[in-house]
Protein backbone atom coordinates (compact mmCIF):
# COMPACT_ATOMS: atom_id res chain seq x y z
CA UNK A 1 0.00 0.00 0.00
CA UNK A 2 2.64 2.34 0.85
CA UNK A 3 4.80 1.76 -2.31
CA UNK A 4 1.84 1.88 -4.52
CA UNK A 5 1.00 5.24 -2.68
CA UNK A 6 4.77 6.84 -3.26
CA UNK A 7 5.15 5.26 -6.66
CA UNK A 8 1.64 7.47 -7.63
CA UNK A 9 2.92 10.40 -6.40
CA UNK A 10 6.51 9.84 -8.01
CA UNK A 11 4.75 9.28 -11.22
CA UNK A 12 2.33 12.30 -10.57
CA UNK A 13 5.66 14.67 -9.60
CA UNK A 14 7.58 13.47 -12.80
CA UNK A 15 5.24 13.00 -15.52
CA UNK A 16 4.57 16.68 -15.99
CA UNK A 17 8.58 17.22 -15.95
CA UNK A 18 8.35 15.17 -19.99
CA UNK A 19 10.32 17.23 -22.36
CA UNK A 20 9.10 20.69 -22.12
CA UNK A 21 6.83 20.59 -24.47
CA UNK A 22 2.91 21.67 -24.09
CA UNK A 23 0.49 18.65 -24.45
CA UNK A 24 -2.80 18.78 -24.77
CA UNK A 25 -5.15 17.03 -22.00
CA UNK A 26 -7.71 14.91 -22.70
CA UNK A 27 -10.92 16.37 -22.26
CA UNK A 28 -13.41 15.34 -19.60
CA UNK A 29 -16.45 15.97 -18.78
CA UNK A 30 -17.75 17.27 -16.15
CA UNK A 31 -19.69 15.52 -13.62
CA UNK A 32 -22.74 18.14 -13.25
CA UNK A 33 -23.58 20.55 -15.90
CA UNK A 34 -23.29 24.29 -14.84
CA UNK A 35 -26.56 26.06 -15.12
CA UNK A 36 -25.18 29.34 -16.00
CA UNK A 37 -24.18 28.22 -19.38
CA UNK A 38 -27.03 27.72 -21.87
CA UNK A 39 -27.98 26.91 -25.47
CA UNK A 40 -30.65 27.81 -27.76
CA UNK A 41 -33.35 24.78 -29.43
CA UNK A 42 -36.29 25.17 -30.57
CA UNK A 43 -38.12 24.91 -27.10
CA UNK A 44 -35.96 27.39 -25.15
CA UNK A 45 -33.10 27.67 -23.42
CA UNK A 46 -31.31 24.39 -21.94
CA UNK A 47 -28.24 24.05 -19.84
CA UNK A 48 -25.49 22.62 -21.62
CA UNK A 49 -22.41 20.89 -19.61
CA UNK A 50 -18.87 22.35 -20.02
CA UNK A 51 -16.37 19.98 -20.61
CA UNK A 52 -13.17 21.42 -19.08
CA UNK A 53 -9.21 21.08 -20.26
CA UNK A 54 -7.02 19.37 -17.49
CA UNK A 55 -4.73 21.63 -16.12
CA UNK A 56 -1.07 20.52 -17.49
CA UNK A 57 1.89 21.70 -15.33
CA UNK A 58 4.90 22.90 -17.87
CA UNK A 59 8.15 23.38 -15.35
CA UNK A 60 10.17 25.33 -17.57
CA UNK A 61 7.35 27.93 -18.39
CA UNK A 62 6.40 28.25 -15.16
CA UNK A 63 9.68 28.86 -14.21
CA UNK A 64 11.10 31.20 -16.59
CA UNK A 65 7.41 33.25 -17.08
CA UNK A 66 6.98 36.23 -15.16
CA UNK A 67 10.65 35.97 -14.09
CA UNK A 68 10.49 39.35 -12.33
CA UNK A 69 8.35 38.28 -9.85
CA UNK A 70 10.59 35.42 -9.16
CA UNK A 71 13.98 37.51 -9.10
CA UNK A 72 12.69 40.47 -7.62
CA UNK A 73 12.97 37.99 -3.59
CA UNK A 74 16.52 38.38 -3.72
CA UNK A 75 16.63 42.18 -3.13
CA UNK A 76 13.64 41.89 -0.92
CA UNK A 77 15.30 39.29 0.89
CA UNK A 78 19.06 39.62 1.08
CA UNK A 79 18.48 43.67 1.88
CA UNK A 80 16.20 43.44 4.90
CA UNK A 81 18.29 40.64 5.73
CA UNK A 82 21.57 42.43 5.90
CA UNK A 83 19.69 45.69 7.24
CA UNK A 84 18.49 43.37 10.37
CA UNK A 85 22.15 42.46 10.35
CA UNK A 86 23.33 46.19 10.46
CA UNK A 87 21.44 46.52 13.51
CA UNK A 88 22.67 43.77 15.65
CA UNK A 89 25.99 44.60 14.19
CA UNK A 90 25.73 48.16 15.86
CA UNK A 91 26.26 45.94 18.97
CA UNK A 92 28.34 42.74 17.80
CA UNK A 93 30.95 43.65 15.13
CA UNK A 94 31.45 39.85 13.97
CA UNK A 95 28.40 40.58 11.59
CA UNK A 96 30.07 42.86 9.38
CA UNK A 97 31.40 40.29 6.77
CA UNK A 98 27.98 38.55 6.47
CA UNK A 99 26.41 42.11 6.18
CA UNK A 100 28.91 42.63 2.95
CA UNK A 101 27.69 39.44 1.55
CA UNK A 102 24.44 40.55 1.96
CA UNK A 103 24.32 43.48 0.82
CA UNK A 104 26.34 42.15 -2.53
CA UNK A 105 24.30 39.69 -3.18
CA UNK A 106 20.78 41.98 -2.45
CA UNK A 107 22.43 44.76 -5.23
CA UNK A 108 23.16 42.25 -8.16
CA UNK A 109 19.78 40.62 -7.41
CA UNK A 110 18.27 43.96 -7.80
CA UNK A 111 20.02 44.74 -11.64
CA UNK A 112 18.70 41.20 -12.15
CA UNK A 113 14.75 42.17 -11.06
CA UNK A 114 15.29 45.45 -12.67
CA UNK A 115 16.21 43.72 -16.25
CA UNK A 116 13.65 41.46 -15.56
CA UNK A 117 10.67 44.20 -14.42
CA UNK A 118 11.15 46.28 -17.53
CA UNK A 119 10.51 43.67 -19.97
CA UNK A 120 7.57 42.46 -17.91
CA UNK A 121 6.30 46.05 -18.10
CA UNK A 122 5.52 45.94 -21.26
CA UNK A 123 2.81 44.21 -21.13
CA UNK A 124 1.20 46.55 -18.80
CA UNK A 125 1.67 49.41 -20.92
CA UNK A 126 -1.68 51.58 -22.10
CA UNK A 127 -3.45 49.98 -19.06
CA UNK A 128 -5.27 51.73 -15.98
CA UNK A 129 -2.18 51.13 -14.13
CA UNK A 130 0.43 52.49 -16.72
CA UNK A 131 0.74 55.33 -14.17
CA UNK A 132 1.63 52.70 -11.02
CA UNK A 133 3.88 51.41 -13.89
CA UNK A 134 5.74 54.32 -13.94
CA UNK A 135 5.93 55.15 -10.15
CA UNK A 136 7.27 51.52 -9.31
CA UNK A 137 10.07 51.45 -12.21
CA UNK A 138 11.05 55.00 -10.69
CA UNK A 139 11.27 53.59 -7.35
CA UNK A 140 12.75 50.52 -8.42
CA UNK A 141 15.83 52.41 -10.21
CA UNK A 142 16.14 53.98 -6.81
CA UNK A 143 16.08 51.03 -4.67
CA UNK A 144 18.48 49.28 -7.32
CA UNK A 145 21.19 52.39 -7.20
CA UNK A 146 20.90 52.57 -3.06
CA UNK A 147 21.31 48.82 -2.67
CA UNK A 148 24.67 49.41 -5.20
CA UNK A 149 26.01 52.20 -3.35
CA UNK A 150 25.18 50.48 -0.04
CA UNK A 151 27.54 47.63 -1.36
CA UNK A 152 29.98 50.10 -2.13
CA UNK A 153 29.92 51.75 1.67
CA UNK A 154 30.33 48.17 2.80
CA UNK A 155 33.53 46.95 0.82
CA UNK A 156 35.22 50.75 1.05
CA UNK A 157 36.54 50.32 5.06
CA UNK A 158 36.82 54.15 4.96
CA UNK A 159 32.98 54.34 4.18
CA UNK A 160 31.71 51.30 6.00
CA UNK A 161 30.75 53.56 9.18
CA UNK A 162 27.89 55.51 7.14
CA UNK A 163 26.06 52.47 5.82
CA UNK A 164 23.71 52.12 8.20
CA UNK A 165 22.40 55.08 6.57
CA UNK A 166 22.25 53.99 3.28
CA UNK A 167 20.72 50.73 4.84
CA UNK A 168 17.72 52.65 6.73
CA UNK A 169 17.02 54.06 2.94
CA UNK A 170 17.31 51.05 1.03
CA UNK A 171 14.83 49.10 3.18
CA UNK A 172 12.44 51.90 3.40
CA UNK A 173 12.84 52.23 -0.85
CA UNK A 174 12.35 48.01 -0.44
CA UNK A 175 8.96 48.42 1.24
CA UNK A 176 7.65 51.62 -0.71
CA UNK A 177 8.84 49.68 -3.86
CA UNK A 178 7.39 46.62 -3.22
CA UNK A 179 3.76 48.03 -2.06
CA UNK A 180 3.41 49.85 -5.83
CA UNK A 181 4.69 45.82 -7.06
CA UNK A 182 1.95 44.43 -4.73
CA UNK A 183 -0.24 46.76 -6.57
CA UNK A 184 0.45 45.77 -10.07
CA UNK A 185 1.00 41.66 -9.48
CA UNK A 186 -2.02 41.58 -7.17
CA UNK A 187 -4.62 44.80 -7.73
Amino acid sequence: MIKSTIGLALMLIVMPLGSGQAREAPLQESATPLYGDTSRTASGTQPVEVRQRQYVLRVWHSLTGHLHNKLIHVPIGFGLSAFLLSLFALRWKEYAPAIRWLVLVAALGSIAAFLTGTQQAAALEGSSKDWVVSLHRTLGISTMISLCVWAVFQWVTPLRRWSIFLGVLASLLIFVTGFFGGILAHG
